[in-house]
């Protein structure tokens, strides 16, 4: 199921049009690890005992081809990668951001990246999430090194992970190239989305740019919904997609189809300026790469 497709952005509305193809990847159920048996390490090399709810705090690639998603992010990015009880974590230029778990046959799907949220008490934040028709698909669980977390959709099927650090979450920082920019809610209820988020994310303020909706908290742009009702019923499906920050959008797309991956939006002056690319890695995972100018980065997300 993974080929070169050419994707358009609608200038009107800037809508997706997504083929049959991407409903198979991202219509799939996300496959919901058996972490109790693996010893998943913090989502810091250190401990901060600072907490940033509504922050997305980390990203986990589930595949079942950890050596193909290696290979391709080593190559894209240069990161790097540590392996400890089958668990691999991921570095950025020597900053922990991430990591890779293998997917058994059984729970084999497209590869996927899942985000993490941090709320303030993951119990809390599950009777919050059941009560506005979103599904607890696995946890609560506590994790010795992790902290207590659990795997949730909501209402819309978009999938993530809810999580209480236990010592803590990354501290804020500028952006750099090679790390996760932003994350982005493809919803077919911008509306819906904005109100439950503001309340699981605890976010002050929601802010709507060309149906484009940014979640701050206390000024701080935390994640974006991008409005895509206007496609057909089934083309596409509600998920969470992350972006990563590139320093030459030109050279990071070729390099992606070097490395076996597809550029499923191409660069385009009616959307974002062309500073935006969207891709499927080499395991057939979906993110977005987004050129961010330093003077940016440092007033903006």
């Amino acid at each position: 199921m993974h080929k070169t497709i050419k994707y358009k952005w609608i200038t009107s509305g800037s809508i997706l049009l997504v083929s049959l193809l991407l409903i198979g990847c991202t219509g799939v159920k996300t496959p919901a690890p058996e972490q109790e048996k693996l010893s998943l390490p913090a989502i810091t090399k250190s401990a901060t005992h600072k907490y940033y709810s509504g922050k997305f705090v980390w990203h986990d690639l589930l595949t079942d081809d950890i050596s193909a998603a290696k290979e391709f992010y080593s190559g894209l990015f240069a990161w790097t990668f540590d392996e400890k009880d089958d668990y691999i974590s991921i570095y950025n230029r020597g900053k922990l951001i991430g990591g890779m778990m293998q997917v058994t046959a059984k729970e084999k799907s497209a590869a996927v990246w899942l985000p993490t949220l941090s709320v303030k008490n993951v119990d809390k934040a599950l009777v919050y999430v059941k009560a506005k028709n979103g599904k607890v698909l696995k946890g609560p669980l506590d994790m010795k090194m992790r902290g207590r977390g659990a795997l949730v959709s909501d209402a819309q099927g978009a999938h993530l992970v809810l999580l209480r650090a236990k010592e803590g979450d990354p501290l804020d920082r500028e952006a750099k190239i090679g790390d996760w920019l932003w994350n982005e809610l493809w919803s077919k209820d911008p509306a819906k989305s904005d109100a439950f988020y503001r309340k699981l994310g605890t976010y002050g303020t929601s802010e709507v740019r060309d149906r484009y909706r940014i979640l701050k908290s206390k000024g701080k742009w935390r994640a974006g919904i991008r409005d895509v009702s206007m496609v057909s019923e089934g083309e596409i499906k509600t998920r969470w997609v992350p972006v990563v920050r590139v320093d030459n959008l030109a050279r990071s797309t070729k390099k992606v189809e070097e490395l076996g991956g597809d550029i499923l939006v191409t660069p385009s002056k009616v959307f974002h300026n062309g500073n935006v690319a969207i891709i499927s890695d080499n395991v057939g995972a979906i993110l977005i790469l987004q050129y961010w100018s330093d003077s940016a980065a440092k007033g903006g997300k």
